[in-house]
């Protein structure tokens, strides 16, 4: 099957008319028809019929639209793949990565990696880590960096574990002079941001619901946005230390004791499926990474 006719074919029927598809292509109409019954007589039915001076597909065409961009698709990524060879890439990693992770490790592991490695090309997916076990048992993906531990069939390393901590705007709070702070009071007196990690909450909203029965919160499914609130003094939230620790340091977070409940860690996983997909080097490369 000749991969110019296919173009063709899905161009045909996405400007539903040959003259376009030839001034597209910079050919000529009859050429352009030409490619169609090749197409046609190849597959043995029919693509399209005449409505005035368009086309449209037939319920055949419509059926190898689908089939047609799949093949394309296939085909471009192939190339890609054999063109970054010849440009010295001899490997790709597909990674799929929760955006608490993205936001905190990916950028310096990866910058160190490839300065390592440069013979490896990397392909990034961010997305909640309740979808990456998924990813990996479909083979979309070889590796994933989770918030969550892998699913039965997904092979789980736990690298790093960490405290979650409250915090709040810093609003130039002295801790020598400054009055003891008090975690209870703080959470009765502002909105609680929840939910910005799948792990913990649960269990860390049913602790805090018992000593603080009216306390407002409020659903903010991502950490960043969750930090940026806080920054703006729009309310509290509890995070996992990694995510703020910079912002700690520069002295635009406060970080607020908590001694009435029992507060949660945060677990960082390397999940796989297959032992050809477990990069060694690289797991020990991101074990190795500093989080304080």
């Amino acid at each position: 099957m000749d991969i110019k006719n296919l173009k063709t074919f899905i161009l045909a029927a996405e400007y539903e008319n040959y003259r376009q598809v030839a001034e597209k292509l910079y050919l000529t109409q009859p050429a352009i028809t030409f490619q169609i019954k090749q197409l046609e007589k190849e597959l043995g039915g029919q693509l399209f019929h005449k409505d005035g001076r368009n086309i449209v597909l037939t319920e055949f065409g419509r059926m190898f639209y689908h089939e047609a961009s799949e093949i394309i698709s296939q085909f471009e990524k192939s190339l890609h793949r054999m063109n970054q060879f010849k440009q010295g890439y001899h490997k790709l990693l597909r990674i799929a990565i929760s955006p608490l992770l993205a936001d905190t490790i990916l950028p310096t592991i990866l910058h160190k990696y490839m300065a390592t490695h440069p013979n490896v090309e990397f392909t990034i997916q961010v997305m909640e880590s309740r979808l990456i076990s998924q990813q990996i048992e479909n083979g979309d993906v070889d590796v994933g960096l989770s918030s969550l531990p892998g699913s039965s069939l997904i092979k789980t390393i736990q690298f790093h574990e960490e405290n979650v901590v409250l915090v709040m705007r810093h609003d130039g709070y002295d801790a020598e002079s400054g009055p003891i702070l008090d975690g209870l009071g703080i959470l009765e007196e502002h909105i609680l941001f929840t939910d910005n990690h799948p792990y913990y909450w649960g269990k860390l909203k049913e602790q805090l619901l018992i000593k603080i029965p009216s306390l407002r919160m409020m659903k903010v499914n991502q950490t960043y946005v969750t930090k940026r609130f806080v920054l703006e003094g729009m309310g509290v939230s509890f995070l996992p230390l990694s995510s703020i620790n910079k912002e700690i340091i520069e002295g635009r977070l406060l970080e607020i004791p908590v001694h009435f409940i029992e507060t949660p860690r945060a677990g960082m996983y390397f999940l796989y499926k297959n032992n050809h997909q477990f990069d060694p080097e690289l797991m020990n490369f991101i074990a190795s990474f500093h989080f304080s």
